[in-house]
């Protein structure tokens, strides 16, 4: 006699759970991020985070598919991380994976989204480190007693960096055709959005020396390497690390501490958040806006502001 009610497995067939399983999930919602023209860099931190949480799973013996998580089951793996990593980085987690359920709740693949409800942590505020003019003074001395075209090439980066707050992979995708003038268009993103940023004259002229010692190459990309090949973002990151050790610094100095310390010093020159976030490449104001309340209009003069460094440039 047949069973009143349905079973688990028969449910299951019924809503189709059974043809859909989680890679062919995140094969469809690549794709759909490469529809959308997302950057590759971020593709592939979307596809990190779903396995990190695929992993987690196992690791709380949820034997599950990631399309049949519940929202108590996403708490969990939270504790989990926060057992394990930063607030920072359990929210950097959420913003890859929620994305994820939003795309299969849109497409029907799920029923309901489990992150729907699950807000960011709170974190708390913190001062985040920048370089001062000394410490900026020390890595720079660093960097022209090597001697070598590396050394020469990571000085000139490490000025600019300071110079106009890009970031390291703006930086790297940066050709000689960009600079015009005072004027540097960066094109290589993390929103997809050009913009303009400027020199002080000091830089330019940085630049022109540097370019004529990198002389003439098939492709026109900046900053390369001794094969003149384009620079890897993580070799300029580890060689900017090693020489802040090697001088006795003792905060963690990235290319990313230059952006912040370019924002830093433009904020306490009087730049107003409007100025400052458009020169950043921020989408939202509200990333600058909490630093300082005066504002202002044009453009090019608030990049005046900025920090000037010609006594060690």
């Amino acid at each position: 006699m047949r069973r009143k009610m349905l079973t688990v497995d028969q449910q299951k067939l019924i809503n189709h759970s059974s043809t859909i399983d989680d890679e062919s999930a995140i094969k469809e919602f690549v794709k759909s991020r490469r529809l959308k023209n997302v950057r590759e860099t971020t593709i592939t931190y979307y596809e990190n985070v779903i396995h990190v949480m695929k992993r987690d799973m196992e690791q709380l013996h949820i034997n599950k598919q990631l399309i049949e998580l519940s929202e108590k089951d996403v708490e969990d793996i939270i504790l989990l991380w926060k057992s394990k990593i930063k607030i920072t980085s359990i929210n950097s987690k959420l913003r890859g994976v929620r994305p994820f359920f939003s795309y299969l709740k849109e497409k029907g693949m799920i029923k309901k989204n489990p992150t729907a409800n699950i807000k960011l942590l709170r974190e708390r505020k913190q001062i985040r480190a920048t370089l001062e003019d000394f410490e900026v003074k020390k890595i720079a001395d660093y960097f022209k007693k090597q001697q070598s075209f590396s050394g020469y090439r990571n000085l000139i980066m490490f000025y600019l960096l300071l110079d106009t707050g890009v970031r390291i992979s703006e930086c790297i995708g940066i050709q000689l055709g960009d600079i015009d003038g005072r004027r540097l268009i960066v094109r290589e993103t993390k929103n997809l959005q050009q913009r303009l940023v400027f020199l002080s004259k000091n830089m330019v002229e940085k630049l022109q020396s540097y370019i004529k010692v990198r002389g003439s190459l098939s492709h026109d990309y900046m900053f390369i390497n001794c094969d003149n090949k384009i620079l890897c973002k993580s070799s300029f990151q580890a060689q900017l690390r090693e020489a802040a050790q090697a001088v006795g610094i003792k905060k963690q100095v990235s290319p990313h501490v230059c952006r912040r310390t370019y924002a830093k010093n433009a904020v306490m020159r009087g730049m107003d958040p409007f100025s400052l976030a458009m020169l950043l490449g921020h989408q939202s104001i509200e990333i600058t806006k909490r630093y300082v309340q005066i504002w202002g209009s044009d453009l090019e003069v608030q990049a005046e502001k900025k920090h000037d460094y010609s006594g060690i440039f």
